[in-house]
């Protein structure tokens, strides 16, 4: 009987190690990171092109200055 749970026991442990290497590192990794990218220009994000346009025109468009929005210090 043990030998048909071994198979389950085993991917759960490696699942459980999995969890907690991925939760303690990813953790790490995620705040060493700025918490939005303002690529060269300190401050703007997106490089100051409209993020909407990739999608409706296929190609970068810069943005305007009448439409802005402030998150985490960044324009």
């Amino acid at each position: 009987m043990l030998r048909k749970r071994t198979p389950i026991l085993l991917i759960a442990a490696a699942l459980a190690v999995f969890a907690a290497v991925t939760s303690f590192y990813g953790t790490r990794a995620l705040a060493a990171e700025p918490p939005v990218f303002t690529g060269l220009v300190e401050g703007v994000a997106v490089g100051g092109y409209d993020p909407v346009a990739y999608f409706t025109e296929g190609k970068p468009v810069k943005g305007s200055q009448d439409f802005t929005l402030q998150h985490e210090g960044a324009t």
